[in-house]
């Protein structure tokens, strides 16, 4: 991987380079500048609380792209938004980097950093302008690890009667973090708060897509290995403890007494995903996203599945909408936060207040959700270039949220509801 890496970087520099009369460039931008606000004091999606947030949808970003010859070509597009490894610091970041090869219509090779062809609005997810809602959904677009790679990407074509098919192939690999919260921590090893952990990810894909007029079609399937960048071991499952019949607790680390917890380098993932956008007459229009996490070599970690549906009414330079959209973990790891949780040793138990400390620590790094939300908005198109938006949403978390920051010493909100209001305006040029 790291030849095709010094590959896409040597190509980049010789289209750079080439000499200007030879070299067709151009240059856009585009961003979003948006600002929400909930109903309840912990934060929601990182940085979404009742003081209101502008970081949250905020992002600014410029593509160059460079045409060398009607069959190569060239792209670099990078954005400033909130850093991926901080909740207080922004960051810009090189979203792609590549370098296309279409020797002709029906094949495309592209090598270098790209975007996962995972969601309907994966090429455009950051492109606020391009899209009606004022926030994709949370409950699918939270699905993966990460959304960009460093790889190879092969397109094959073929026409349909009104549009063309289009099959990806790709490989590659992407180092991000992955951000845990802990809501009282263990002093003074671990602060409460959030911490993030460097993690690589190496991902295989072939997905199919179908383009039309008035129908846009995605079918997936996604093999996705993820370890610690650094080396740190992940756990397979925790071994349960009996210090008495019906009182015990599980060896959640090797530093607690126990026949040790055994743990694994490396997970893998198998994501299958399908969205489908479908026009209709008179303005109408219905959009829906599900994707299937299935996790292997650990009893913990994502697990999950989650979707939406969205219809849509174009109305002159309106476009109103209402969503529907739910994500779940399934009964694997909710089963086990549940155990770390809510059976805690008694105090009196020499050892209990670490042990409980240590359950509790080891739930929160399982990436468990169950909640589901509806949206109500509508854009305006103020020009053909730039959009207001403007949404309610309301979204219930039913046993536990990983979206949701739990203050310190507070119980995890469940069985409650908390509601989102968000203005954004989007732009591109």
């Amino acid at each position: 991987m790291k030849r095709l890496v010094t590959l896409a970087l040597a190509a980049l520099a010789g289209v750079c380079a080439a000499p200007a009369s030879a070299t067709d460039f151009s240059w856009s931008g585009f961003g979003t500048v948006g600002v929400a606000v909930s109903d309840r004091d912990y934060r929601y999606q990182r940085f979404i609380d009742r003081d209101g947030t502008a970081k949250r949808d905020t992002v600014f970003g410029a593509q160059l792209d460079a045409r060398f010859s009607p069959q190569w070509s060239a792209t670099v597009q990078a954005t400033l938004a909130p850093a991926i490894n901080s909740d207080s610091r922004w960051a810009v970041t090189p979203s792609w980097a590549f370098v296309a090869w279409r020797p002709d219509d029906d094949w495309l090779l592209r090598l270098g950093k790209m975007r996962v062809p995972l969601y309907l609005y994966s090429q455009t997810m950051d492109l606020g302008q391009t899209h009606d809602m004022a926030r994709l959904p949370i409950e699918m677009y939270s699905i993966t690890p990460t959304s960009d790679f460093t790889g190879i990407n092969v397109s094959r074509s073929w026409p349909t009667s009104t549009g063309e098919l289009t099959l990806d192939a790709y490989h590659g690999i992407a180092s991000t973090s992955a951000r845990y919260w802990t809501r009282d921590g263990v002093a003074p090893v671990i602060a409460p708060g959030q911490r993030y952990v460097d993690v690589d990810v190496r991902a295989s894909g072939l997905v199919a897509t179908l383009r039309e007029p008035d129908r846009l079609m995605r079918l997936g399937v996604h093999a996705v290995r993820t370890s610690q960048t650094h080396g740190g071991q992940l756990p397979v499952t925790y071994p349960r403890v009996e210090l008495a019949p019906g009182l015990g607790y599980y060896q959640v680390n090797n530093a607690i007494p126990g026949p040790g917890a055994p743990t694994v380098g490396a997970i893998h993932n198998i994501i299958v995903t399908a969205g489908a956008e479908q026009a209709f007459g008179d303005g109408w229009r219905i959009t829906g996203e599900f994707a299937r996490n299935f996790q292997r070599d650990t009893d913990f970690a994502s697990s999950t599945y989650g979707g939406y549906v969205a219809l849509f009414r174009q109305l002159d330079r309106f476009t109103p909408y209402v969503s529907l959209s739910e994500l779940k973990a399934t009964h694997g790891p909710m089963n086990w936060y549940r155990r770390l949780t809510e059976n805690p040793l008694p105090e009196q138990i020499p050892g209990a207040t670490q042990i409980n400390q240590a359950q509790r620590i080891a739930a929160e790094g399982i990436w468990v959700a169950d909640q589901r939300s509806i949206a109500l908005g509508t854009s305006y198109a103020l020009t053909s270039n730039s959009k207001l938006k403007a949404e309610w949403l309301h979204t219930h978390v039913g046993a536990v949220s990983r979206l949701i920051d739990t203050p310190p010493g507070q119980a995890s909100p469940r069985d409650t509801n908390l509601n989102v209001f968000s203005l954004n305006y989007s732009f591109v040029f």
